[in-house]
């Protein structure tokens, strides 16, 4: 079986496993989403009575990430490194417009109490928020691609209808569980999200520890990223770690 191949089938396990166990036990995904999330519960969603990890904005945004991310480790035969030519780079541009202007928008009602152009709904912000993880998910194969490999492919990550429409059936997905949101889908959604935002981290992190051991752009076989990746993945649970505590400590003098 194609090594490319193997992370979309420890996601497939992962969710699987994610539906059978008891939703107690995905309680650690809450303190991944607080690290990076305020977690408002009026823009959460909830199934089966459960808050999800993170708030409707960053639920599409990082679980259409996460999903993008596996679509490319699926379908990328060779490291392609170059950003989306036009019409595609507007359409990623749009969607991070919207994402943009619909955070200020829904973050004016927050700080002032008034209405500024529209009153912000849920739906919008697990809609812009796939939209902008659509947009996240090929940037960040891009310019992860130009920083690992020493001879990356100089080929775009999206450059035909087809693989936009791709990542827009994934964000149309990600929109569609969320809004339907079952309940004997809680794991799922949960761990799709929280996910997201694990990955994300380690993949920033694990740049920054390449970046720092002046291995960039040096790299030419994938065992060779195991100890960033490594290293990578336990400064994201040390970064999780220590905002929870520092929340918590502002939380108990702040109230």
């Amino acid at each position: 079986m194609k090594l490319r191949l193997w992370p979309l089938l420890a996601f497939i396990a992962l969710a699987s496993l994610a539906a059978l166990v008891p939703a107690d036990w995905l309680r650690p995904l809450d303190l991944i989403g607080n690290a990076v999330c305020h977690r408002i519960p009026e823009r959460s969603f909830f199934v089966a009575a459960r808050q999800l990890p993170v708030c409707a904005r960053d639920t599409g945004m990082f679980s259409t990430a996460l999903l993008g991310l596996l679509l490319f480790s699926a379908t990328l035969r060779r490291p392609a490194a170059d950003f989306p030519p036009r019409p595609y780079a507007y359409l990623f541009a749009a969607f991070f417009v919207a994402w943009a202007f619909d955070g200020f928008n829904s973050y004016w009602l927050l700080a002032t109490g008034q209405t500024l152009i529209y009153a912000p709904q849920n739906w919008l912000r697990l809609t812009t928020g796939a939209g902008m993880g659509m947009a996240l998910s090929v940037y960040a194969v891009a310019l992860a691609n130009q920083a690992i490999w020493r001879a990356p492919e100089r080929a775009p990550v999206v450059n035909s209808w087809t693989d936009v429409m791709q990542l827009v059936l994934i964000a149309a997905g990600v929109i569609v569980v969320v809004l339907w949101r079952p309940n004997f889908l809680f794991g799922p959604i949960a761990l799709t999200s929280g996910l997201g935002v694990l990955v994300m981290l380690t993949l920033v992190n694990g740049l920054l520890v390449l970046i720092i051991l002046r291995r960039h752009g040096s790299i030419q076989h994938g065992r060779q990223l195991a100890l960033p990746a490594l290293a990578g993945a336990v400064l994201t649970l040390i970064e999780i770690g220590a905002i929870n505590l520092l929340r918590a400590i502002l939380l108990r003098q702040l109230g």
